[in-house]
């Protein structure tokens, strides 16, 4: 982000209180500058808002087959996000090559899974899973207690659309 800072020239005279007053706005501009390049972008920019849709959806359908829902890892959600990246950046759609070792630091009894994939929206991303046969085991699977979503929206050309919503969700019980 660039900003540009102009001189202002001022009819009033330049005395004392003025130069305060000039000087108390000109902090106050450069420290709003400041704060806002620090919160960088808004949250849901980034897939936040993407995660939070992907988890509720997956809830709901949890609940309507009389599973418990799934609690957010934030930290395993940021390695899928990065596998979410890595098919972005290849333009392809596959499952993450280390798939143990991205488990590893988790506390995981029973099922270590994961769903990839793209589509125009959150809903239809969700419904392709579902309709899905070896993804639909994966998401109704009663062991399953957590869940890391990396979820992108990608406004480059692509196989899946420009505006397309890619994700990956990484399980384990």
């Amino acid at each position: 982000m660039r900003a540009t800072l102009h001189a202002a020239q001022c009819a009033t005279p330049a005395t004392p209180a003025n130069r305060r007053r000039v000087l108390v706005v000109a902090v106050v501009i450069v420290a709003m500058f400041l704060l806002s390049v620090a919160e960088g972008p808004v949250a849901g920019a980034d897939g936040d808002g993407y995660r939070q849709k992907l988890l509720r959806l997956l809830n709901q359908t949890r609940a309507s087959h009389g599973l418990g829902p799934l609690k957010i890892n934030r930290s395993l959600s940021d390695d899928a996000r990065a596998h979410t990246r890595k098919m972005i950046r290849e333009d392809q759609i596959y499952d993450p090559y280390n798939l143990a070792a991205i488990l590893s630091d988790y506390s995981w009894d029973d099922v270590g899974a994961d769903v990839v994939g793209c589509a125009a929206t959150i809903p239809r991303l969700h419904k392709a899973w579902m309709n899905h046969d070896a993804h639909r085991v994966i998401l109704l699977n009663s062991n399953l207690r957590r869940v890391g979503i990396g979820a992108v929206r990608n406004d480059t050309k692509n196989h899946c659309g420009r505006g397309s919503i890619w994700a990956t969700e990484i399980f384990y019980g």
